[in-house]
């Protein structure tokens, strides 16, 4: 769950509002939003504990149309828009110790995930755990080194507030982007043991951890550097990681910095593109249109659906897009999400013998205020950045026509109820 927007967002954010506490709340609220989020989802995925996680979720409550729509989203959009931005990250932390552009070195890392992902899920499972104990440690020692260290002193007082003027919706993108993951294990629940009580647990106790130590980071880089400097980052699209491997006062400092989130970031697109394939692979069972990324290599793997992402995620990243692919992921995901929350209280209508072995505490309030909080945030983000949210919609909308195609195509196993 810890990825790439840890070591970005703090200082997107801090452009985005006008104050400390502003940065702190937008960071509060989005761990919240994903709290209710997850525990909205840990019901489904302990009742029906199955690979493709959200995907099995959305076909069981709302049939097959919804489901396509999903995985096609998945395919398109929200897939190789994350694996795509997190190797853009990747490469903006070896441009230290590389000479090369941003966006050769950014297709190296999606071509070394790839290859990672094609030899088996036991050597990308090995990397993807190094590269979490490593991101853990690291994030661990940062926010400790902020907090012992010397605070700086703001040059000025910090810039009215822009929260209230419009910057909450662009900010809670950028915190939302940050605790994703959260729900990839729902994807891998057939693989886990006891998916009853290990889901809920995973999905609960995973938010709460990583949400503690983002605050703890959060709060140790405003101490470090100040949050007028954070604001500069942020505007200017400066690097957080150098910003503070310079305030630990030696030479290999910002090397460090760098090397650290160029681990943790490769580690999330690695573990991207292996959940995400998974969930491509699941929805290709049910139609003949991309019937054939069920294709699976000798090591039994999705290798069509990983080479195909890698495919579409290397567009992303030499694309004009390739800036915005945070937006870009949210406003193809979140959709999905609110829906696989409402799902909660379709199926305890439609399937009430369904055994719960976890039932979201405080029901309906939880999946309800997640619902609307959602619907709220990609409202405001449309209004706000109309470029990125119309595309990334325009693109979910071609689900709907590819459905009615598929249809038509001998062999398909999508059928309405």
């Amino acid at each position: 769950m810890v990825g790439s927007g840890i070591f970005t967002a703090p200082a997107e954010v801090a452009a985005q509002v006008g104050a400390p506490w502003q940065a702190v709340a937008v960071w509060a609220l989005g761990a919240l939003l994903t709290l209710l989020g997850a525990l909205s989802l840990a019901e489904l995925g302990a009742a029906l504990p199955e690979a493709g996680g959200l995907y099995v979720f959305l076909r069981r409550a709302y049939g097959p149309r919804v489901a396509f729509v999903f995985g096609w989203s998945m395919l398109a959009v929200s897939v190789p828009s994350s694996v795509g931005w997190f190797a853009v990250v990747t490469a903006r932390q070896l441009r230290h110790f590389l000479p090369w552009g941003e966006r050769p070195l950014a297709l190296g890392v999606i071509a070394l995930v790839t290859a990672l992902n094609l030899f088996g899920v036991g050597l990308a499972a090995g990397v993807q755990a190094l590269a979490a104990t490593v991101r853990y440690a690291g994030l661990t020692a940062v926010a400790l080194a902020c907090a012992l260290g010397a605070p700086a002193v703001e040059a000025a007082a910090p810039t009215p507030s822009g929260a209230v003027t419009g910057g909450l919706a662009a900010a809670l993108v950028g915190v939302l982007w940050a605790y994703d993951g959260w729900i990839d294990v729902t994807s891998m629940a057939s693989e886990v043991r006891d998916p009853a009580r290990s889901v809920p647990r995973s999905l609960v106790g995973g938010v709460l951890a990583v949400a503690v130590l983002y605050l703890l980071v959060v709060l140790g880089v405003t101490r470090a550097l100040g949050f007028r400097e954070l604001q500069a980052l942020g505007a200017r699209g400066g690097s957080l990681a150098e910003a503070l491997g310079a305030t630990l006062g030696v030479s290999w400092g910002p090397g460090a910095m760098a090397a650290l989130v160029a681990l943790s970031t490769s580690g999330a697109c690695l573990i991207g593109m292996l959940t995400g394939t998974r969930v491509v692979f699941a929805s290709a069972e049910d139609s003949r249109l991309w019937g054939w990324l069920r294709e699976t290599s000798r090591w039994e793997v999705p290798a069509a659906a990983i080479l195909v992402t890698a495919a579409l995620a290397s567009g992303y990243v030499v694309s004009s897009w390739m800036a915005r692919l945070a937006e870009v992921f949210v406003v193809g995901a979140w959709p999905f999400y609110a829906l696989g929350a409402l799902a909660v209280a379709r199926l305890r209508r439609q399937e009430p013998a369904l055994p719960r072995p976890f039932r979201v505490p405080w029901y309906p309030w939880p999946v309800a205020i997640f619902v609307l909080a959602s619907a709220a945030m990609l409202a405001a983000l449309a209004l706000r950045q109309p470029g990125p949210t119309l595309g990334s919609l325009g693109l979910l909308a071609l689900g709907v026509p590819l459905y009615a195609l598929s249809r038509r195509l001998p062999g398909t196993r999508m059928e309405d109820p």
